[in-house]
C-alpha cells in the first residue's frame, strides 16, 4: 500500500512539477478583479478562469491563490505593486510632481489610471497610486538576491537603475566606487528576480490604451500599425470583438510612434519627397490662371494729405504696412511667372481688415470664379470669406495666420500650426537620437509644456531648477536638454550653465549637450542672450520658415524693383503666390493638387495634408528644424538657414535637415 501511494505521489508529482516551470501564482489583493489581474498579466479573464476552477464557485476572493499562465508575460515588466492608495488631485499639481512624491514613475500613474493616456490631470480627479515595496527591504546581507549584470555599449548607471526599478543611488550602494561613466563590458550587481525587471527592451514593453467610441480594428491599425491578428495576440479577449471604452495592450514602440506624430497619424502622411520637379515638369502654363488677393490695405483710413501724414497713417496701421510688403512679394512672383510663360487674370480686394470689409466683397463674380484666392489675413475676415465661397473649384489660402482658421473642404491653413511644428520636433527626435538621455527642465509658468514632453518621451528626466541639470547628465551619451520658457533672465541662465557645465571652452567636452526647445519665442532674440553660447550647444527648434540667406536671385530682383530689402512678409508673399500658382498650372484645380508632397522656395515649404477631423480642410505640415552651429561643414543635399532674429548679427550658423 506504501508503495501505491509513493507511486501516486510520484505520478502526480511530475505534472505538477512541470507546472511550476511554466506557470506562477498570484495573491488576490483588496480591490483586485479579475479583469484588472488581467490586464496587468497581459491575460484574458477566460485564460485567468480555465486556470482556476474555484473561481466558478466562490468567486475571487481577497486571499485566494491564483495560477497565472507565467510564459505569456515572460518579457514584460513584472513590478507588481504590493497595494494601492488614492489621491485626490489639487490645484496646480503635475504628473511630475505626484510621481516624486509617491515614489513611482508617471509611466506607473499612467498604467493604472488609464485615462491619463488622453487626458491631462485636473482638479478633483482621484488616482489610483501603485504601492511598491522597497527594493532594500528585498535585499539580504552580502550579495543574495543579487545577480550580475553585464553593461552595453552607451549605457549608464541611472537608465540601468530606471530598467531595475530601482533608484541610481540604491544601484551605487549596491556597487561602491562604480565608475562614471560606466564601461562598456563590465560588470554591476543588480536585484535579481524581485521588484528586479530583467533588461526589458523598449519594442517589448506594453502600454495600456483605451478604445475610444467607435473605434474598430482598421482604425487601431491606422493609429499604430498593428494588425487584427497582432491586436488579437497581445489581448485574446479582442476575439469576441472590441467592447465599448475597452483597454487593450499596445507596444510601447507602437505608442510612442503616435505619440510623437499625435494628430498626423490619424489623417495620413504625405510623400515627404520634393515635389518641385514634378510641380516644373507638369505645369501647363498656356491656361490662363485666376489668382485673386484680399488684404487689409485699409485703403479707406489713409486719407490724402502730405508725405509726412501718410508716413505717420502708415506708421499706425501695421497692417496695412504688412500687406504691402506681402503684395510686393507677391508681384515679384507674378512677374517671374509671366516671364515664364504663363497667363494670369489677378484681382486685388481691399477687406478694409474687417468682417464687414470682406462682406462687401464676398458677391463679387470675378472674386468667386478664382482658381486662388489669398487672404485675407484675420482669421475672422478669413472665415467669413470662405463660408460664403464653398466651391470646390476655388482653393482659399489662409496666408498668415496658423490659429482659429476653420477648415472648410476648400480652405488652406498655409502656415503650420504649433501643434503640428512641436510634433515634428517630437518626430526628429525620436528618428535622429533614439538612445538619447533627454533632461526636461522649465519654469513655473512652462509647466504644461514640460508635461506634453514627458509624456512623449516616458524616458526622460525632469529636473525642479537649473541647479539640478548636471546631476541628470551622462558622460558619453547624447544629452538632450529641452528648456521651456519665455523669460530672458532663466534662458540667460541655462544657457550659461550649460556652456561651462559641456565644458566646450576647454580643450575636452565634459559633456555632449544640445539644447532644445518646442517654442522659440521672441526672448531668445534678447541681446542678453549669447547667440555663440547657443552655437555651441548645437541649439535645435522647429520652425515655420527659415532664414533665406543674404544674396538670392529673388532678393537682388525685390532690391531692384523697391530699392529696398525684403521683409519676411515680402520673401511670405513670393513663395506662397509661386506655390499657388504652379500648382494650379498642372491641372487647373488647386486642390486636386494637395497632396502631391512637398514643395520649397525661398523662406517656405508645403505639404498639405487633409485633415477630416476638423472640418475637411487642409494644413501645411511642412516644418523647418532648425539648429545653431558654429563653424559646422555643410550638407549640400540641403538647405541652409536660420530664423530672422532681431540681433542683426548672428553668431554661428544654423543647419537646416532635409
Amino acid at each position: 500500500m506504501r508503495k501505491i501511494l509513493l507511486l501516486l505521489s510520484i505520478l502526480i508529482g511530475i505534472p505538477l512539477l512541470a507546472q511550476t516551470k511554466q506557470h506562477i501564482s498570484y495573491t488576490v489583493k483588496e480591490g483586485d478583479t479579475l479583469e484588472n489581474i488581467a490586464k496587468v498579466y497581459r491575460l484574458s479573464p477566460n485564460d485567468i478562469k480555465s486556470l482556476n476552477p474555484a473561481l466558478a464557485e466562490k468567486g475571487l476572493q481577497k486571499g485566494m491563490i491564483l495560477l497565472l499562465p507565467g510564459e505569456e508575460v515572460s518579457y514584460f515588466n513584472k513590478k507588481q505593486p504590493s497595494g494601492f492608495q488614492t489621491h485626490e488631485v489639487k490645484d496646480k499639481e503635475t504628473l511630475y510632481g505626484l510621481a516624486q512624491k509617491y515614489g513611482v514613475t508617471q509611466d506607473d500613474l499612467r498604467r493604472y489610471n488609464i485615462v491619463l493616456y488622453k487626458k491631462e490631470l485636473r482638479k478633483g480627479q482621484e488616482l489610483t497610486i501603485p504601492v511598491y515595496k522597497e527594493v532594500a527591504k528585498e535585499i539580504t546581507k552580502g550579495k543574495e538576491g543579487l545577480t550580475k549584470y553585464v553593461v552595453k555599449p552607451g549605457e549608464g548607471i541611472w537608465r540601468i537603475a530606471q530598467n531595475y526599478g530601482i533608484t541610481q543611488e540604491a544601484l551605487e550602494k549596491l556597487n561602491p566606487n562604480l565608475p562614471n561613466p560606466l564601461k562598456e563590458g563590465m560588470e554591476i550587481w543588480v536585484p535579481a528576480g524581485v521588484t528586479g525587471v530583467p533588461q526589458v527592451t523598449t519594442d517589448k514593453a506594453l502600454v495600456l490604451y483605451q478604445v475610444e467610441k467607435g473605434e474598430g480594428f482598421m482604425s487601431l491599425e491606422r493609429k499604430f500599425g498593428l494588425s487584427q491578428k497582432e491586436l488579437e495576440k497581445l489581448n485574446p479577449e479582442l476575439k469576441d470583438g472590441i467592447k465599448l471604452e475597452a483597454q487593450i495592450w499596445i507596444p510601447k514602440s507602437n505608442f510612442l510612434d503616435y505619440v510623437a506624430t499625435a494628430g498626423l497619424s490619424q489623417i495620413g502622411m504625405a510623400n515627404n519627397t520634393d515635389a518641385n520637379p514634378k510641380v516644373k515638369a507638369g505645369m501647363q502654363p498656356a491656361n490662363t490662371k485666376r489668382v485673386s488677393f484680399v488684404l487689409p490695405f485699409r485703403v479707406n483710413s489713409i486719407q490724402a494729405g502730405n508725405i509726412a501724414d501718410i508716413k505717420g497713417k502708415l506708421q499706425k496701421e501695421r497692417m496695412t504696412a504688412v500687406a504691402a510688403d506681402f503684395y510686393s512679394g507677391a508681384l515679384v512672383a507674378l512677374d517671374s511667372l509671366q516671364k515664364m510663360g504663363f497667363s494670369l487674370t489677378v484681382n486685388v480686394y481691399d477687406s478694409n481688415g474687417s468682417v464687414q470689409g470682406v462682406k462687401a466683397i464676398s458677391s463679387s463674380e470675378a472674386l468667386k470664379n478664382s482658381q486662388v484666392i489669398i487672404g485675407p489675413f484675420a482669421p475672422s475676415a478669413f472665415n467669413a470669406l470662405s463660408e460664403v465661397i464653398t466651391d470646390d473649384n476655388t482653393a482659399i489660402l489662409a496666408p498668415l495666420s496658423n490659429k482659429n482658421i476653420e477648415l472648410r473642404p476648400n480652405v488652406f491653413q498655409t502656415v503650420p500650426t504649433i501643434e503640428v511644428q512641436q510634433n515634428s520636433m517630437i518626430s526628429f527626435i525620436y528618428q535622429k537620437y533614439p538612445d538619447a538621455n533627454i533632461i526636461l527642465l522649465s519654469d513655473a509658468k512652462s509647466k504644461d509644456m514640460n508635461e506634453k514632453l514627458q509624456s512623449s518621451f516616458l524616458q526622460a528626466k525632469s529636473v525642479d531648477n537649473i541647479q539640478g541639470i548636471q546631476s541628470a547628465l551622462v558622460k558619453g551619451a547624447t544629452n538632450i536638454v529641452f528648456v521651456s520658457s519665455d523669460d530672458v533672465v532663466f534662458l540667460s541662465d541655462v544657457i550659461r550653465i550649460l556652456y561651462n557645465t559641456a565644458g566646450i571652452s576647454a580643450k575636452n567636452k565634459n559633456y555632449n549637450i544640445i539644447m532644445a526647445t518646442l517654442d522659440k519665442g521672441e526672448a531668445y532674440d534678447h541681446n542678453s542672450i549669447s547667440n555663440s553660447q547657443l552655437s555651441a550647444l548645437k541649439f535645435t527648434y522647429p520652425a515655420a520658415n527659415r532664414y533665406a540667406g543674404e544674396t538670392n536671385t529673388f532678393i537682388s530682383k525685390y532690391f531692384k524693383t523697391y530699392k529696398i530689402s525684403p521683409s519676411k512678409y515680402a520673401f511670405r508673399g513670393f513663395d506662397l503666390t509661386m506655390d499657388a500658382v504652379l500648382r494650379t498650372s498642372l491641372n487647373g484645380n488647386f486642390l486636386k493638387e494637395a497632396n502631391i508632397g512637398e514643395t520649397s522656395y525661398q523662406e517656405n515649404k508645403f505639404q498639405y495634408i487633409k485633415n477630416p477631423s476638423k472640418g475637411g480642410g487642409y494644413e501645411n505640415r511642412a516644418v523647418y528644424i532648425l539648429r545653431y552651429e558654429a563653424n559646422s561643414s555643410f550638407d549640400s543635399s540641403c538647405s541652409l538657414g536660420c530664423e530672422r532674429s532681431g540681433i542683426q548679427q548672428m553668431v554661428g550658423r544654423c543647419k537646416f535637415w532635409c
